[in-house]
């Protein structure tokens, strides 16, 4: 019989199949047992642990986003919803595109915003759709129908065109 096998059949050396030991008392530095916070931890046991704790984080950080975003959404959608229908007179100062995504695979969104100015000199930028946006020419002039943040509609002014008086043509 071997010293190993004769120590491990007094029980103060047991080996598990990779050479650690189950028992570390009888191991010089690490007398008795641990216990309180870090008790059963090793470096395995500590790193299972972290990654837990970083895999838990990072997934609630991602459904707090979430949770945010739908919260602002509704809160936006509700504020809309009770704000006044107006429509007032106005004029379109500006007109702007925001592209987003894009890259790589995946495809891109275009959002189309215009900036409307009131007759008091106040000002409001819509999101207005692209089909809209494509018939918006700057220092068009008209009534703008929108509630809270959402474009209703634009009606231009009607303008007599130049070169035409009475249905006939000048010369």
């Amino acid at each position: 019989m071997t010293s190993l096998s004769i120590a491990s059949s007094l029980g103060w050396l047991s080996m598990d199949g990779f050479g650690i030991f189950d028992d570390m008392n009888d191991v010089p530095g690490f007398e008795g047992n641990q216990s309180g916070f870090f008790a059963g931890f090793n470096e395995f046991g500590a790193m299972s642990a972290f990654g837990s704790i970083f895999i838990g984080g990072v997934f609630l950080i991602i459904a707090g986003v979430i949770v945010y975003a739908i919260i602002s959404g509704v809160r936006t959608w509700s504020s809309n919803n009770a704000s006044a229908l107006l429509t007032l007179h106005s004029t379109i100062v500006a007109k702007r595109t925001e592209v987003t995504g894009g890259s790589g695979d995946s495809s891109a969104s275009t959002w189309y915003y215009a900036t409307f100015e009131f007759d008091n000199g106040d000002r409001v930028e819509l999101n207005v759709g692209g089909s809209n946006y494509g018939m918006f020419v700057e220092n068009d002039r008209g009534m703008l129908t929108y509630q809270g943040t959402r474009f209703k509609h634009f009606e231009r002014d009607v303008q007599p065109q130049s070169g035409v008086s009475k249905n006939s043509f000048y010369t």
